[in-house]
C-alpha cells in the first residue's frame, strides 16, 4: 500500500470513529505550526477548524476538544468569542479567506476534493488577554497566529512566514 493510501485510510478511519481527523503541521524555520480538523463539515455540517501556535502538543488536544464539543452539539460561528474552552482565556473564531486554503488547508482540500468548505480559525490571546488583531497584542504572539481572514498577504502573514511560503512556492 502506498503512503498516500495509508494516510487516506487513517483520515477516513478517524472520521468514522470519532467524527474528525486532526492534521498536524509542525513549526519549521521559525514559522508556527498548526492543527486542522478534517471531517467536521462532512459529519456535523460544521466548519473545519484551524489553530496556529508553536506547540503541537497543545494545538492537537485543543482541536480534539473543540471537535468533541461540536459532536455534542456546539456550533461555532465567526466572528465570535467564547469562554470555557481554554482555562482562564477566551478563544475567538474568525472565518478563513479562501486565498489561504492552498497554503494552509491542503489536507482538508485533498480530502474533500475541492476548496468550497467553510473553515474557522481559532485564536487564543496573549498572556494579557489580547488577540493578534488588537493593537495591544504582544508582537511575538502575533507572529504565531496569522490572520487568515485577511485576503491581503501583508495583513494576514508575518514577513517571516511570507518569506518561507514564497521560498516553498506556496505564494
Amino acid at each position: 500500500m502506498s503512503e498516500p493510501d495509508e494516510i487516506e485510510e487513517r483520515v477516513r478511519a478517524d472520521i468514522a470513529r470519532v467524527g474528525w481527523h486532526v492534521a498536524l503541521v509542525p513549526p519549521d524555520e521559525g514559522t508556527p505550526g498548526w492543527a486542522l480538523s478534517i471531517g467536521l463539515v462532512e459529519r456535523f455540517d460544521h466548519p473545519e477548524l484551524v489553530v496556529f501556535g508553536p506547540d503541537l502538543a497543545l494545538l492537537h488536544p485543543l482541536v480534539n476538544h473543540l471537535g468533541a464539543k461540536v459532536r455534542a452539539g456546539a456550533r461555532y460561528e465567526a466572528p465570535s468569542e467564547h469562554e470555557g474552552i481554554l482555562q482562564g482565556y477566551r478563544v475567538a473564531f474568525r472565518p478563513v479567506d479562501r486565498k489561504w486554503y492552498g497554503p494552509f488547508l491542503g489536507n482538508a482540500s485533498w480530502h474533500y476534493g475541492h476548496e468550497r468548505f467553510p473553515v474557522l480559525q481559532v485564536f487564543w490571546p496573549d498572556r494579557a488577554g489580547h488577540f493578534p488583531w488588537e493593537p495591544a497584542s504582544d508582537p511575538a504572539w502575533r507572529q504565531e497566529q496569522p490572520l487568515l481572514g485577511e485576503a491581503e498577504t501583508h495583513r494576514a502573514l508575518s514577513e517571516r512566514l511570507i518569506a518561507v511560503l514564497r521560498r516553498e512556492g506556496a505564494l
